[in-house]
């Protein structure tokens, strides 16, 4: 966005709207309050520089302070129970398969900045981390390997460490033409953990996903399994929404371009702020409500990387265990290839042309086999 970037604080007594931070020129994004709410994180381009970057500021407006720079671009941070920061980076110098757009993929920092460490292997976009109560992280990742590239933009979980990734929810199915209540060809963006309950609200952006995840805000229930279509309700049914914060089960703070709104779990919307015409036509919009209260740390997760060693190892407990393994034999699986995903540096166009015609969007490295034991496990 281009400018009129403002940090915001709105008193729900009185209707007073206090700046924090206004700059004309810049634009400020992805606000997350510190867990005694002494202070908020957030992205933040300043005046006419290229680059979104990691900063802090006190609920007063006071002691505003840079946390990373750099070419790069920084947005999405949350923070880890652990006390360090977790957030989305163009640091992974990649570019998107199929247009000519850079990656972002996960990072984490310590809360100062320093010790920038990449967290996901992932080829292309992630987006939106947030901690879940049990302390894995929940984010968003744009996943076509060797599969369509508009309609995988599903939930996985990590570690804060960055191992265990896993699907979380909704990765086996494509886009499909179906309705959005079916969470075919929608990206799911900006999911958070409800609290009180085991599920989490996002927001389902229909399509390939529509500018500022505009879309319906909608309860997924976890407990069905990662890919049971019953698991995500749409609270919303006809306008849409878009940044969803979960203050109870029965009431979010949403945004749209023209204000706030509370939204109870019946998708029943009430508008608790709107922006003036003047600004409408100055294409200002509202982002991201988030409560300013002092919320409990969810656990801590004790690291399991060691990083004096180069390499990390796999235990595969029993691969006929799974997803889609219908009609295996177990016995039949004598050797698994192992495959690695290159990530692209560069991109001259907006397809796949340059590496193969009607293949793969990227090239893949053959990194060698490894034995299924006769019990299905496998180590590597």
């Amino acid at each position: 966005y281009s400018g009129n970037g403002r940090l915001c604080l709105l008193n729900l007594r009185t209707g007073t709207v206090t700046v924090l931070l206004d700059d004309p020129a810049g634009a400020v994004r992805d606000p997350q309050v510190h867990y005694e709410a002494e202070k908020v994180l957030f992205s933040y381009r300043k005046g006419e520089l290229p680059y979104y970057h990691l900063y802090e500021i006190g609920i007063d407006g006071s002691n505003l302070t840079q946390l990373t720079d750099g070419p790069f671009d920084d947005i999405e941070p949350a923070y880890a129970p652990d006390g360090g920061i977790l957030f989305c980076s163009t640091r992974c110098r990649r570019m998107v398969g199929c247009n000519p757009s850079p990656v972002a993929t996960l990072y984490r920092c310590e809360a100062d900045g320093s010790r920038i460490r990449e967290l996901s292997p992932g080829a292309f976009t992630e987006n939106t981390p947030w901690m879940l109560p049990d302390g894995r992280v929940l984010f968003t990742r744009w996943e076509y390997v060797d599969r369509n590239q508009l309609s995988y933009h599903h939930l996985w979980t990590c570690n804060p460490d960055g191992t265990r990734q896993m699907v979380y929810f909704g990765n086996q199915y494509q886009g499909t033409g179906a309705p959005v209540t079916r969470f075919s060809d929608v990206a799911m963006l900006g999911a958070k953990p409800i609290p009180g309950t085991n599920e989490i609200v996002a927001s389902f952006s229909p399509g390939h996903g529509r500018a500022e995840h505009q879309g319906f805000i909608t309860v997924v229930n976890p407990a069905l399994g990662p890919d049971s279509l019953a698991s995500a309700r749409k609270l919303n049914t006809q306008r849409q929404f878009r940044d969803p914060y979960p203050v109870s089960p029965d009431c979010f703070l949403v945004a749209d371009k023209e204000g706030l709104w509370l939204m109870d779990g019946e998708g029943r919307a009430e508008r608790i702020f709107a922006l003036s015409e003047e600004q409408m036509k100055a294409d200002v919009e509202c982002h991201e409500p988030r409560p300013l209260r002092a919320r409990p740390r969810e656990f801590a997760m004790p690291p399991a990387v060691d990083m004096s060693q180069a390499t990390g190892v796999l235990a595969l407990s029993d691969i006929y265990r799974g997803r889609n393994m219908e009609g295996v034999r177990r016995g039949e699986i004598k050797r698994l290839l192992v495959l690695e995903q290159l990530p692209k540096p560069v991109q001259f166009s907006g397809g796949q042309e340059p590496l193969t015609i009607g293949g793969t969007f990227a090239l893949e490295r053959v990194l060698g086999t490894v034995p299924v034991e006769p019990d299905g496990s496998a180590y590597m």
